[in-house]
């Protein structure tokens, strides 16, 4: 991609290649804000709905995923048949009872039918994945079951439907516990590690310099008439002070310099996105 003002060049020539080093990955700065306005089309349609209320008039205090899909799940759990749970859950409408969906007795249905009816299973069912967020193995375990893949097979069957791989990532993503957890484990690696994270936080530290050294280039040569005004002020003034004395008398130079350097940076991240 070739930034304007500027000769052909690639964000990653710079940030690529860093000291290998292990990635707790936590997401600490995925928060309802950052799902909001990156990540929304992965929530289900309630969720949507609920992040977007939040965020729009809860100002800048944000709660975790987690615990508003918790909470917005909870009366599930007070639900006593599958019909109350539809009623109450339009994205549950599709959801068939155990005992008319599966005719034939499996041993895994055998297995579960030994803690729980089939008159009960999809309901049971839908209060564990949905209103406890356990995973597919814990429910799995909790019935007896020695696979996740003869539960999925059986949820499958009834049509319970699930909210997919990345809206539980961006769960945990957002889960304090975790990220205390995340936390803990790279504070642990840099104290076992010191000569590594040191050598890898110069090779950072010289990395961003060049790169905001060239953003700041980029920004200079979009700004034809500050340079002109630079100019003369050097013609006037030796040293390294010249440029001090000239934002000294340019104030409002020096904010459409810094907007313009936001300005090439924000096209460097559209950049590294893309790539």
């Amino acid at each position: 991609m070739k930034i304007k003002g500027h000769t052909q060049y690639n964000y990653n020539t710079i940030v690529s290649n860093q000291v290998k080093y292990p990635v707790f990955r936590g997401a600490r700065d995925i928060n309802l804000k950052y799902i909001y306005e990156n990540r929304l089309r992965l929530l289900p349609q309630r969720m949507r709905l609920k992040v977007t209320n939040v965020v729009e008039n809860n100002g800048d205090i944000f709660e975790p995923l987690k615990d508003i899909h918790l909470r917005t799940y909870a009366p599930l759990l007070e639900c006593k048949t599958l019909g109350k749970a539809q009623n109450m859950f339009f994205e549950f409408r599709d959801v068939l009872p155990a005992y008319i969906a599966i005719q034939h007795k499996s041993p895994n249905v055998k297995k579960i039918m030994e803690s729980t009816s089939l008159e009960e299973l999809s309901l049971i069912l839908l209060k564990e994945r949905w209103g406890k967020l356990k995973t597919i193995d814990e429910i799995a375990k909790d019935l007896g079951l020695k696979s996740r893949s003869a539960l999925a097979w059986i949820m499958d069957k009834i049509r319970i439907p699930d909210f997919g791989r990345n809206y539980h990532k961006l769960l945990s993503a957002t889960d304090e516990n975790l990220n205390r957890e995340i936390a803990q484990k790279t504070k642990d690696f840099n104290a076992a590690h010191r000569g590594i994270v040191v050598s890898r936080n110069r090779e950072l530290s010289q990395k961003y310099k060049e790169l905001n050294r060239l953003i700041s280039q980029i920004a200079w040569d979009r700004l034809p008439h500050i340079k002109a005004a630079f100019s003369e002020v050097s013609a006037r003034t030796n040293g390294k002070e010249r440029f001090a004395v000239f934002w000294h008398e340019n104030p409002e130079y020096a904010k459409e310099f810094a907007q313009m350097k936001k300005t090439v940076a924000a096209e460097f991240r559209k950049q590294r996105k893309a790539e």
